[in-house]
């Protein structure tokens, strides 16, 4: 479990006040987390009424409290920085856990990092590990519409020609339609995240449309190899629109899918 706490001066005597993304009831180890009357979630020790801020400060009982939210604190950063890495396709398909789930890959990296004591682990070292870097293949911008429930075809991606294809793609046959779906928008992108720095650099490929009845074609989509040799990743984007006057409005990104499906 892993979370912010933070103690505050509150007007009743001896109580903290925990600050934390969700709710947080139960005990870990001396600590007892609840709901109050007011339905504020605080934290005491076992037999005492309350925490002082002082108490937390100086008591080693709270270190393990006190190193979770340090870890925690450099996950959430680390995961602003990656939402960004493709933020031209997480923007138009995303659900509202992208950004929690973005933090929870960001600690299921940083829990690699063996070589460091509690509280002092980053997301840096645990990327060196072949394993970290798998966690990424198969993350979702949209949950709700995943690209297994989308796409249904066998597609190849080369590494080496920064390629992306579908043999045979027949739209209607291979994806599933949104039910005001007329159109269909396919691209790539594949970027470099210098995790380190916080900063990257991507390519995006140009973007096909086919229309819903459109006949069998092969699908090939490429684009450039972005400069850097950080943690490259290539993002999948699949979304859809309908025909509004002369311009082609795109469905609420609920309705599309983003999906990392290669990275070294």
């Amino acid at each position: 479990m892993s979370f912010y706490i933070k103690i505050s001066n509150l007007v009743k005597k001896n109580m903290a006040k925990v600050i934390a993304p969700f709710k947080i009831v139960g005990t870990l180890d001396d600590l007892v987390f609840y709901i109050d009357q007011e339905k504020e979630n605080r934290v005491k020790t076992k037999g005492k009424t309350g925490v002082s801020s002082e108490e937390f400060k100086r008591n080693p009982i709270f270190n393990k409290v006190k190193n979770h939210s340090k870890e925690f604190g450099r996950c959430t950063k680390k995961a602003q920085s990656f939402r960004f890495v493709a933020h031209h396709f997480n923007n138009r398909a995303k659900d509202g856990s992208f950004a929690g789930r973005s933090n929870r890959l960001m600690l299921d990296v940083m829990n690699e990092d063996e070589t460091s004591v509690h509280g002092e682990r980053t997301v840096e070292i645990g990327m060196q590990t072949n394993d970290a870097k798998e966690y990424f293949i198969g993350f979702e911008g949209n949950k709700l519409r995943t690209l297994k429930k989308v796409l249904n075809a066998k597609w190849h991606w080369n590494e080496e020609t920064s390629e992306f294809s579908i043999d045979k793609f027949l739209p209607k046959k291979n994806i599933d339609w949104p039910k005001e779906a007329e159109f269909l928008h396919i691209a790539i992108a594949r970027a470099n995240w210098n995790y380190i720095d916080n900063n990257f650099s991507t390519e995006y490929s140009e973007e096909l449309i086919f229309e819903k009845e459109e006949e069998e074609s092969n699908l090939v989509i490429k684009t450039n190899i972005p400069k850097g040799n950080h943690l490259q990743l290539t993002f999948l984007f699949i979304g859809f629109s309908l025909q509004y006057r002369k311009k082609l409005k795109e469905l609420k990104r609920i309705n599309n899918t983003v999906s990392i499906i290669w990275s070294k």
